[in-house]
């Protein structure tokens, strides 16, 4: 017979103080497993749902490194992006969701599956060991293929093109990018086309303590998703730097259809030391 003490806690006739706290920490697993909404799975499970097609894979993390590699199939919905990518998950909230990261440390999966949880969705598994167990078993993955690095000079494919008076060389894979070879060693000497605005869309702490030379800061807000776009040069193109590209990217999805056109992504990661300079290497 189980019976409580005055003090609610769990008592059985003969069994030891240790045991009942055991007891105890069981419940309060299960309850806290329970009252998450979600499931966590490995690899087995996780396999099964992919090889059955019944259920929509989805990345947690960030567009750069979604785009290095990732479980073929796979949707990507950086947590920054969610109410913004909403749309374009299952109509059906019983749909069943896998969300993944980069394994077990990473804890943007399940903050994706508590925040699906929550917008209605009933059947959220996070896969656990995520993309480097998935691709260290050999299973299916995607990525977008780099560039060969060749030695020598780097020039970029193809003509420029000519934003408001100013030849710019983009991404041919991606317009809304520009060719971060072709820049990258421009803008860590403080050099690049004139007309063009460097716009570091990180927050301002991290502005202060070192960032690329000649460029502005215009904080994106990721509670408010959006820009102060009064802060936004008036004319010419705009480039957006961040740490990895992916606040960038947020940037430039919150603008207007009109400015967007006259702005582009730096997908790079900035490294910046005071004192030090900056390095830039394309992904």
């Amino acid at each position: 017979m189980v019976t409580f003490d005055g003090g609610g806690r769990i008592d059985r006739p003969g069994r030891s103080p240790s045991r009942r706290l055991f007891l105890l920490m069981i419940l309060l697993m299960q309850g806290s497993l329970l009252a998450s909404g979600w499931k966590q799975i490995g690899l087995k499970e996780a396999k099964e749902q992919y090889d059955a097609y019944s259920a929509l894979f989805v990345d947690a993390r960030s567009f750069p490194r979604y785009r290095e590699g990732t479980i073929l199939r796979a949707v990507n919905v950086p947590i920054r992006r969610f109410k913004r990518m909403l749309k374009w998950l299952p109509a059906k909230k019983e749909a069943p969701i896998v969300v993944f990261c980069d394994g077990p440390k990473c804890g943007l999966a399940p903050r994706l599956a508590d925040r699906l949880v929550k917008a209605g969705y009933g059947e959220v598994m996070v896969y656990e060991g995520g993309y480097p167990e998935w691709k260290r078993h050999n299973l299916p993955i995607m990525g977008v293929p780099k560039p060969c690095r060749c030695p020598g000079e780097y020039k970029p494919e193809g003509p420029p093109k000519i934003v408001e008076g100013v030849a710019l060389y983009l991404d041919p894979e991606d317009e809304s990018r520009i060719d971060a070879r072709w820049i990258g060693p421009m803008l860590v000497k403080g050099v690049f086309p004139n007309g063009m605005s460097l716009i570091d869309v990180r927050p301002a702490s991290q502005y202060a303590k070192a960032h690329l030379p000649r460029a502005q800061s215009v904080p994106y807000d990721e509670e408010a998703m959006a820009l102060d776009l009064s802060k936004l040069p008036k004319k010419g193109p705009i480039l957006f730097t961040c740490k990895h590209g992916s606040i960038s990217s947020d940037a430039w999805f919150s603008l207007p259809e009109a400015i967007q056109k006259r702005a582009f992504i730096l997908d790079a990661d900035v490294v910046c030391k005071a004192g030090k300079g900056c390095t830039v290497t394309p992904h």
